[in-house]
């Protein structure tokens, strides 16, 4: 049975099939072959338990909002916070479209709207004060994949929702290793316009910041409404995602006036068609998932690995160079769902906290989203700036190496991640 499932999985993503229904249509097969038709029942059974999930429902939520602020106007005003703050620094526009990703990430919760909100205003600003087009597209690219990092952060959702922990902790846990990598990609932006000999930009007056401030005031007060409820407790992650789209549509339509009821329309239409492909995703890997669980393929392979090392940290630091290769040529919530079973038991075995494991392997994953040569971060990026990809793929590698740098390192202290988590809900 095994055979024919990932046998039947390599031939349909060989003919270019959706992964979701490849691996839908490979469960289909191995049940096939395995002569009792019986069990065909499990398929549409499986499908609906894997999407039965209230977590999930933050997916569709989350979606809707970044397409809210992405057309609200919401963008434009954070970048021009950030650039009144740092825009007088060394690399201070590249270092604003760092700051403004980050910010943005708060908001959206996913990589692609962070790259086209932002890249599509920063990247022609870097072009016009000498910035090289490939360099002010790896600059966005990287930064753009803190929308999986800092929450709300779709990919969080459906990694600790995999992996059986608790969603909000998950979100939590990433706003240090956000904010500790958004000053990495600072800096590392820094090194290399001080390298260039870039002119400095004159500096903001207090006026001017103060008018930044107070445009982008709206805009800031979204991610702090989402956290500061989950904190609290107030409402759950999936709730919070609900409340950012009514905040959203009231600061589109009558606080920055930039929303029109002509936009509604493909607005909704975006965020489902985007949450109805992850969604078929999670429900095809159901079935495929419980496969594999009966045919004992997760303690396969997690004999595997604990026959390599039972160390602690070689073990952890196997499992997340996997996830940094299979991020190289395949979809993030893909890799989740094909692999986060197999792991998480593996992850349980050496004691590993699974809120630590969700953070670090969120952040593993989203690094995937900025390397070569399947890299959405990459491909949306190359779709604004419309340099090639061979292009971009030659300047992204100083701040996907500061990113790794610091990914091993969120990975030796585990602190880092669950400081907030453990604060927020002990």
């Amino acid at each position: 049975m095994l055979k024919v499932l990932f046998i039947a999985v390599i031939l349909c993503l060989i003919i270019n099939m959706p992964i979701g229904f490849s691996l839908g249509l490979a469960s289909v097969a191995a049940l096939f072959v395995d002569g009792n038709t019986a069990q065909m029942l499990l398929i549409p059974q499986r499908i609906v338990a894997g999407m039965n999930s209230f977590p999930l429902l933050a997916i569709v939520y989350f979606m809707i909002a970044g397409a809210v602020m992405e057309l609200g106007g919401v963008s434009k005003r954070i970048i021009s916070l950030a650039s009144a703050f740092v825009g007088h620094k060394r690399g201070g526009v590249a270092s604003a479209a760092v700051i403004s990703c980050a910010i943005f990430a708060a908001i959206s919760g996913s990589t692609p709207a962070t790259a086209a909100a932002i890249g599509s205003i920063t990247i022609p600003e870097m072009d016009k004060r000498g910035y090289p087009t490939d360099y002010s597209s790896a600059v966005v690219a990287s930064s753009a994949c803190l929308g999986v990092i800092i929450p709300p952060s779709i990919t969080m959702v459906v990694f600790a929702n995999t992996c059986g922990t608790s969603v909000g902790q998950g979100l939590m846990a990433g706003i240090i290793p956000g904010i500790i990598l958004c000053a990495a990609l600072c800096f590392t932006n820094w090194l290399f316009c001080r390298k260039a000999g870039y002119e400095v930009e004159p500096k903001c007056s207090h006026r001017e910041v103060w008018l930044a401030l107070k445009e982008a005031f709206w805009a800031i007060l979204m991610p702090v409404i989402i956290l500061g409820g989950i904190m609290s407790g107030f409402f759950t992650p999936t709730e919070s995602a609900a409340i950012a789209i009514f905040y959203g549509l009231i600061v589109g339509f009558f606080v920055y006036r930039e929303l029109r009821v002509k936009d509604l329309g493909n607005l909704f239409y975006k965020g489902a068609l985007n949450s109805a492909m992850i969604m078929i995703l999670i429900g095809c890997s159901s079935p495929f998932g419980y496969i594999m669980t009966t045919n004992k393929v997760p303690e396969m392979f997690s004999n595997f690995i604990l026959g390599i090392s039972s160390n602690y940290y070689v073990v952890y630091g196997l499992v997340l160079v996997i996830f940094l290769v299979l991020g190289t040529f395949m979809e993030t919530s893909s890799i989740i769902l094909l692999t986060v079973p197999i792991m998480t038991p593996i992850m349980r075995a050496i004691g590993a906290n699974m809120v630590h494991f969700a953070c670090v392997g969120v952040i593993a994953l989203a690094i995937g989203m900025a390397t070569p040569p399947v890299g959405i971060s990459l491909f949306a990026t190359c779709g604004i700036s419309k340099v090639t990809m061979g292009q971009i793929s030659r300047k992204v590698w100083p701040f996907l190496l500061v990113m790794v740098l610091c990914l091993f390192l969120f990975m030796a202290l585990p602190g880092l991640c669950t400081f907030l988590p453990g604060i927020m809900f002990d």
